[in-house]
């Protein structure tokens, strides 16, 4: 193929990982990809994968060598890794660092001045779930297009608010695994309840996917019949304050990816 993009990844752990194989899956070559070795064994792993996948010697030849640099790093550590590279202007930079705005990244990666954001999420690695892009640029949409749903963004505000639902995901299991407890300990064998429960809620995934555009309080009230046990749990949990634990805790994480949380406002609230 002509015009392969040569894209390169400052960090390689779950996140740029399965991105990669998304990218990849199928047989793809989208670009010719260039990885860090700070994790040696998952650029190993994927370079011995697929032939257009190498591993750099160290972070700079990752950004020397690509046209598209990928930045994929901890938040904890990205001033320390990112602070030493030496960028190009003529580089384009997608950020995966949910809690870095692009005001932050600027004097990182400076003199390049295209900066963008995606936030994938694992399943992107089976091209499934939702990816958010700031803003669309049409070259870094090519490669993140069918890699799942890509949202493209025309306000940094949004992907911040995108990011903050993200962070629900260990909860959603947490709640599954919640459930699964409670038919345990009514004598169900604990694999069967898993197995029971990701079924129903698989399923209802793919029910809120594919009516999304119905809207879900909608589909609340079709899933509910009148006087019925889906109505009765749905009450009792709204008077309980199940609404407002989700906007609360949302409240939190947002203001956290937006940099104006303190060490206290992200600790758990008594109520």
């Amino acid at each position: 193929m002509n015009n392969i993009p040569k894209i390169g990844f400052v960090g390689v752990g779950t996140i740029a990982e399965a991105l990669i194989i998304g990218m990849c899956a199928g047989g793809e070559h989208r670009a010719d990809i260039l990885l860090s070795p700070r994790s040696a064994e998952i650029a190993e792993r994927l370079s011995r994968q697929y032939d257009f996948i190498r591993m750099a010697a160290d972070n700079q030849s990752v950004v020397d060598g690509s046209d598209i640099v990928f930045l994929a790093v901890r938040p904890q550590v990205a001033d320390e890794v990112l602070s030493p590279l030496v960028f190009r202007a003529d580089q384009r930079i997608v950020s995966l660092i949910a809690t870095y705005d692009v005001a932050r990244l600027q004097p990182l990666v400076a003199p390049a001045i295209t900066i963008a954001r995606a936030i994938p999420l694992p399943p992107v690695a089976q091209r499934k779930a939702a990816m958010t892009l700031y803003p669309p640029l049409p070259e870094i949409a090519a490669l993140l297009d069918g890699l799942g749903q890509l949202v493209q963004l025309d306000r940094e505000d949004d992907i911040d608010a995108c990011v903050a639902v993200t962070a629900l995901m260990g909860s959603y299991f947490g709640m599954l695994d919640g459930i699964t407890r409670w038919l345990s300990q009514r004598g169900i064998a604990s694999e069967q309840a898993q197995s029971y429960v990701g079924a129903i809620y698989h399923a209802l995934g793919i029910a809120a996917e594919a009516q999304a555009a119905d809207g879900f309080d909608r589909l609340s009230v079709e899933y509910s019949t009148r006087g019925g046990l889906n109505e009765q749990a749905w009450r009792e949990l709204r008077a309980a304050g199940l609404n407002d634990m989700f906007s609360e805790a949302l409240d939190l994480i947002h203001d956290r990816v937006r940099g104006r949380a303190t060490l206290e406002d992200r600790l758990p609230r008594n109520r």
